[in-house]
């Protein structure tokens, strides 16, 4: 059953303004037994569409989707903090991607949602991808992805990737050493387009509410994964946007893989805030 523990109202910015779109903030217990709760932002009506931010990223970087999705009637757009992250439960309980394609599952199953959209952003796509390992598409009706390779590592020059043994190595020392410094670099990577310095502080903000031991493990836990062959065996619709520079060997393992998905090429890793118009078309593009 839906557990509302703290209903508010929140009014999204978008862009550089105010919007008077309203959508709602909630919470929902998904591990009973170590008392996890979810945070999660919604807006809209209908077909449910669930969306999972990156590794230590929250719901706050979807609030341009959430204020497109705000009058919908077609549209149901839910994104929540994964546990450990945001506004979430903070918990050193199961910390791994496999746990949260279990708490997605749990989400879906606590709100009742049907025939469900599932999107991940980054290594929120691993949680969809493992989702999909791990119980399949009954009651899934589509996934979209956000620049997000199924084998993190590299499988040979020219594969999609997210880097080899030395990137592993050197993101994993500079957060060791610092992790606040080096998740601000990482974030104005993200954006082909400028971002102000007050967006780089609360984005800053955001990511450093998941604990540094919870960052680690999942750091070292997504790298290990390759649902390549999970890519194979989906037979839904799929979406997905990749980045400009992964563009061609998307493409390449795409075509082989998923011949019949959708995919988007543009801007950068965070495409869908600073491309937010573009994305948003291509996203209603998909679910019509």
């Amino acid at each position: 059953m839906k557990k509302l523990l703290m209903p508010l109202l929140m009014i999204a910015f978008v862009f550089s303004g105010f919007s008077a779109n309203i959508f709602a903030e909630e919470y929902v217990t998904v591990d009973k037994a170590n008392k996890v709760e979810i945070y999660y932002k919604e807006a809209g009506s209908g077909q449910p569409v669930v969306f999972v931010p990156g590794w230590t990223m929250t719901s706050r970087y979807f609030q341009r989707q959430l204020a497109h999705y705000a009058d919908s009637k077609s549209i149901r757009f839910l994104v929540f903090d994964p546990r450990a992250h945001g506004r979430s439960t903070k918990t050193l309980e199961e910390v791994n991607y496999i746990q949260h394609a279990k708490d997605l599952k749990l989400f879906i199953e606590e709100l009742g949602l049907k025939d469900v959209v599932i999107g991940g952003w980054s290594w929120g796509g691993i949680t969809v991808y493992t989702y999909l390992s791990l119980f399949g598409t009954d009651n899934i009706k589509g996934v979209v992805t956000v620049d997000q390779t199924p084998r993190p590592l590299t499988a040979g020059e020219g594969s999609w990737t997210d880097g080899g043994a030395d990137a592993v190595k050197g993101f994993f020392d500079g957060m060791v050493s610092d992790r606040k410094a080096i998740v601000t670099d990482f974030i104005p990577w993200m954006f082909t387009t400028s971002i102000t310095d007050k967006e780089n502080q609360w984005m800053l903000a955001e990511t450093m509410m998941t604990p540094d031991i919870v960052a680690t493990q999942l750091l070292y836990d997504g790298w290990m994964f390759d649902h390549g062959q999970t890519v194979r065996k989906t037979n839904i619709p799929q979406l997905y946007f990749v980045r400009e520079e992964n563009g061609v060997p998307a493409e390449a393992f795409l075509s082989k893989s998923s011949p019949n998905a959708d995919i988007v090429v543009m801007g950068g890793h965070g495409m869908f805030y600073d491309h937010a118009d573009a994305f948003n078309k291509a996203l209603d593009v998909f679910f019509e």
